[in-house]
């Protein structure tokens, strides 16, 4: 029975993706034959106006004990007749009635089907995530402009950047609005700068440009998560169906489709630290023809080349190693490009990029960094990005795999907690006007005030004023070399003091939780 139910479900599967199903329900089974032809017929049905909610299911479930009880009842008749009978037709084949019954039931079953399809609105229409990943496959070439906007959770609004884009299969081209042209052909990776005069030839790994709004992963990831249209908006002029997506364990963001074109046209991120992004396509074109001459490398008249060391594809670790002159830490699983500079090593896993170098000076992480620990020493976390040393080398883990292949070659790898709580240990707690942190992160926003985006220099300014009420004229009696991060999970921070009246510092980055969010101390230790 288990096997029969499996086909069936696999069956009404295929037909819900409008292909031809795999399963054969017309062998020697005619019951489960006779199914597969109801639920045929239903597909070709209307949606019936049901009287209330669950009356299908009711209905259905009175049939069938109609049905099996009636069935029951004939079979008495019937062996009460043959008894009666039995001296008068000898001769005649006695009726089977083990035959009855299974009919009686999968008739019960068809209208049991029919009571799902129908209680069901819109189980045979296409799923908006699959015309979209058909319509995705289909598309061989696009012109278009997109346009990044941030928002936070005081409803504030900006728009980041708007680029111009050009593709062709695994060929692209990015134009800022300043002129800046990126151009990766699959071969070469180059940008063109007007104002420089200059071309910089790229390794073609990593290639932050092709992060944010990628037609084909989109697509992807929305048929494969939980997913459900929840209603209709015009988007750049466009009616587009508005899908929420639910990744396992992760948060719910939302995607728009266009509903003639059935092609994603925007993206919006989940809110994460007080953050939200919006990737809009205000103008598209699809399967377009492309110039081919946008994809080729040429230097302009009166440019020069800024950059000769593009780095070179290579098949094995070792021919990375004698062109970098040293040995690579590799995790356990295998990368699927490798590429070799003279100083350097990518490997290209896809969305994750690996960058090694031989390691130079003294490791200092970013200063508005997350810290964590990997082989024994500090671990930078800076947005999607890990970057340590072991054994030696600097290694940087950038992409949605940054963690996992991180672990792989660092055993012991720890990222920040960010749910500890740091500030409630502060033994003095500091009273926050939060009208005034917002300002200052506008103002930080506009490029002002950048010292507030570094724990160590809102530590420095807090305690320097502890020292001299009356402000900070020339250099601060307590130097820079006096605070160190003891700890940073991103989101709060502990910051030790070597001199002066306190010894540690309490932050939080109160309005926005990432790397553009400013710092401000919320408690301390006094000495």
């Amino acid at each position: 029975m288990d096997n029969k139910e499996n086909i069936l479900s696999e069956y009404i599967d295929d037909l819900n993706r409008e292909k031809k199903p795999e399963n054969d329900c017309y062998g020697a089974d005619p019951e489960l034959a006779r199914l597969c032809e109801t639920v045929k017929a239903v597909k070709t049905l209307k949606e019936p106006a049901l009287p209330e909610e669950g009356y299908a299911h009711r209905l259905a479930q009175k049939v069938a004990l109609e049905m099996a009880q009636s069935s029951r009842e004939e079979l008495n008749e019937k062996g009460a007749v043959r008894l009666n009978k039995r001296n008068r037709t000898a001769r005649r084949k006695p009726v089977r009635p083990g035959w009855l019954l299974p009919a009686a039931t999968a008739l019960a079953a068809c209208v049991l089907i029919f009571a799902m399809f129908v209680s069901r609105p819109g189980i045979f229409h296409t799923d908006v995530a699959l015309a979209m990943q058909q319509a995705v496959g289909q598309l061989s070439s696009y012109h278009g402009v997109l346009e990044m906007r941030s928002h936070n959770e005081a409803g504030q609004e900006w728009l980041v950047r708007q680029v111009e884009l050009w593709s062709e299969g695994d060929k692209y081209a990015i134009k800022q609005s300043d002129g800046t042209l990126t151009v990766n052909n699959g071969r070469q990776k180059w940008q063109l700068r007007p104002q420089k005069q200059e071309v910089a030839l790229l390794p073609l790994l990593p290639d932050p440009a092709r992060q944010g709004f990628d037609l084909r992963d989109e697509a992807a990831r929305a048929l494969s998560y939980p997913h459900q249209v929840v209603g209709s908006e015009v988007i750049a002029g466009r009616q587009a169906s508005k899908m929420r997506i639910s990744p396992p364990g992760g948060l719910e963001y939302y995607l728009w489709v266009d509903k003639e074109t059935d092609l994603p046209i925007q993206l919006q991120t989940a809110m994460q630290n007080a953050l939200q992004t919006t990737y809009t396509f205000v103008s598209f074109e699809a399967n377009t023809q492309i110039d081919p001459g946008i994809f080729d490398y040429q230097l302009p008249p009166g440019f020069k080349v800024a950059d000769s060391d593009p780095g070179q594809i290579v098949s094995t670790v070792e021919e990375a190693a004698e062109i970098s002159g040293f040995i690579p830490l590799l995790p356990e699983e295998s990368p699927s490009r490798i590429l070799a500079f003279a100083s350097r090593i990518v490997l290209d896993y896809g969305d994750t990029t690996i960058v090694e170098k031989v390691a130079q000076g003294v490791f200092e992480p970013a200063a508005n960094s997350a810290l964590g620990t990997a082989a024994g020493g500090p671990l930078e976390v800076w947005g999607e990005s890990l970057r340590w040393r072991q054994d030696g080398i600097e290694i940087q883990v950038s992409g949605a795999q940054r963690a996992a292949l991180a672990a792989q070659i660092a055993p012991g790898l720890a990222l920040p907690e960010a749910s500890r709580d740091l500030a409630g240990q502060a033994r003095v707690k500091v009273a926050v006007d939060m009208d005034i942190v917002k300002a200052d992160q506008q103002q930080a926003d506009r490029g002002s005030s950048p010292w507030q985006l570094d724990p160590l220099q809102v530590s420095l300014t807090f305690v320097n004023l502890k020292v001299s009420p009356e402000g900070i004229v020339g250099e601060p009696q307590i130097g820079a070399a006096s605070f160190k991060t003891a700890i940073n999970n991103g989101v709060q921070a502990v910051v030790e003091v070597s001199a002066g009246p306190v010894s540690k510092v309490y932050l939080k980055r109160l309005v926005r939780q990432d790397e553009t969010g400013i710092w401000s101390v919320v408690g301390y230790d006094p000495r």
